[in-house]
Formats: structure tokens, sequence, C-alpha cells
């Protein structure tokens, strides 16, 4: 059974996440209302579901957008068996499939398939399209684990930002960074985990500068990938699990570490984790359009650059060490 929902209760957020960060929240929900505005309902609908059903979120799977109407019902019924259904057009069916790469392995998005999207929707629809299907994400993950880390309930905030839908992901992004309130190593490490997850070859190639200088260097970094195994602090391999949830199924964040990150992180850094775990996968945008390469990068011996953000939350630049 369906649950009716207004369009700004599909996008609301945990009220403690609200009120310890509204800058950033606030500009997270005016980005949704913009994608929402600028795609096709329907189309954002059927991805919003579909999104839902993969990450292991049944109430959004369950709910219905009222901006869609009722006209999708049988669509979103009919899912996931979208490929052999006569309800979906070629368009429908694309865009659900590369939904579901996004979510699933963007890494593994094919040039066939940019081509595609490309060719259907032009080089700035397919722009557009990825970032709406990455705001339709991972707004659904933070609803999700913003909720368990602090235990709150859903509240509807009012935006009243007008901007494109670049410029309002490029100011959530900065908004992110400057209130963000982890500490440099563990940030880094966080980064890091999205970024070879995500197989993003540019993130994976930086390193930031004020993590540098915080003692994460090579060897350190080099653990991320089985740090379940090594010698990183306890509080790391627990941002670091709540990471891993946040990016692959949010449901399975147990109990117990959901309680071991209350423990370790205060409330403030709690809300900092999350939305940085947003922040450092918007480059999931880039690796599924191909433009996450970093040949132009200037690397140093280790083959890594510095970068950083300046008092407004912008990249400074890269740089050697």
């Amino acid at each position: 059974m369906s649950d009716s929902t207004t369009a700004e209760q599909v996008w609301a957020l945990p009220g403690a996440l609200a009120g310890l960060r509204p800058e950033a929240c606030g500009l997270l929900t005016a980005l949704n209302e913009q994608v929402w505005r600028a795609a096709d309902p329907v189309l954002l609908e059927l991805v919003r579901v579909r999104v839902a059903q993969l990450i292991g979120n049944p109430a959004a799977a369950r709910a219905r957008c009222a901006l869609a109407g009722g006209g999708v019902e049988a669509k979103l019924a009919a899912l996931p068996d979208y490929p052999y259904s006569p309800l979906f057009s070629s368009a429908e069916r694309d865009v659900v499939s590369l939904a579901e790469q996004f979510v699933i392995d963007v890494g593994g998005t094919t040039e066939d398939m940019r081509a595609e999207l490309t060719g259907r929707f032009g080089a700035d629809g397919a722009r557009e399209l990825v970032t709406a299907i990455y705001v339709v994400e991972f707004t659904q993950r933070l609803q999700l684990i913003a909720a368990r880390l602090l235990d709150d309930v859903p509240v509807t905030l009012v935006a009243s930002v007008d901007a494109s839908t670049d410029g309002l992901l490029n100011a959530y992004q900065a908004a992110v960074v400057r209130g963000s309130a982890l500490d440099p190593v563990t940030t880094e490490l966080v980064r890091l985990r999205c970024a070879r997850t995500h197989h993003c070859r540019i993130c994976q190639t930086l390193r930031l500068a004020g993590a540098r200088a915080a003692g994460v260097d090579e060897t350190m970094t080099a653990k991320v990938d089985f740090y379940e195994r090594s010698d990183l602090p306890e509080r790391a391999k627990v941002a670091l699990r709540v990471t891993d949830a946040f990016i692959t199924r949010p449901d399975l964040l147990s109990d117990a570490a959901a309680e071991q990150a209350r423990a370790s992180f205060g409330p403030a850094e709690l809300a900092s984790l999350a939305l940085d775990i947003t922040k450092w996968s918007t480059q999931k945008i880039h690796v599924a359009l191909g433009t996450d390469g970093a040949d132009r990068l200037v690397t140093d011996a280790d083959g890594v650059a510095l970068f950083g953000f300046d008092p407004d939350g912008q990249v400074t630049g890269y740089r050697r060490r």
C-alpha cells in the first residue's frame, strides 16, 4: 500500500540535523526543490522509488510524491520489473537503469551508457539528470543515517533560494565544508573511503592539505581499504563504519555501530559526518559522466596532489606537497 506524501515531506530532514546545521540543510532543501522543478516529475519519481528499494528504505518506497500525480502509480507498482513491462517508455527504462547503476556501482557506468544518455538528453540535460539522481539518492541516505545517529523526527524546511541546480549544489557543498566540526584526520579518511568506493579517479589522487599537516601520510591512507584489520584509531574505524553504511545500505547500520558512533562523536560531529559524506559523494556525478579524470593534476612522487578550501568553502586549488 502506498502513502500519499507532499513534495516537501519527500525530502524532509531530521529536525536535530536541521537544528545543528540550518544553512546546509536549507540549501539541500532548495536543491531538492530545484531538481524537482527542472526534471520530469514522473521520471524523477520512478528514480526516487527505485533508489528507495535499492538502499533499503521501505517508507520512502511506499511514499508517493504529490508532484508526480496519480498516473504514475501503475508504473511504480511494476518496479523493479521495468525492463519487461510495456508500461515504461524506452527513456524511462534507460533512466531507471542508469539510476540503478549510479546507486549500486557508479564506477561501472559504461561509455555506451554515457553516449545513450547524452544522445537522448544532450550534454547539459545529461548533467542535470545525473545531478538530480544524486540529489534524490543522497537525500534519502542522509535522512536514514541522520535519523539513526541523532534520534529525531523529520521536519519540513522552507527554502527561499533562487538559483540554478549547479549553483545550489555548489552552495550546498560550500556550506557543508564551512560548517564541518570533524577533525581533519577523520575527514580525510572518510573522504578517501568515499572516493575509493565510488572509483573517483581525481578524488583518489587528491589529499587534503589540512589532513597532511595533521599527520595523515600515505601509510595511514593505505589503511582505509582494510581499516577493520588495521591499527587505525577506533574513532576512525567507527566513522568509516558509518561511511560504509551510508554509501551502500543505510539499513545495515547496526544498533551497535550507531551506539558506537554516538559514544565516539558529539551531535555536531555526527551532523558533520553525515553531511560531509554527502559532499564527498558528489564525485559520483563526475564518475557517471566520465569527467573524473586526474590527467591534468600536478602530482608528486607519491602520485598525489594537495588541495584545500578557502574560508567560504570553495576549493583553493591543487599543489605539490
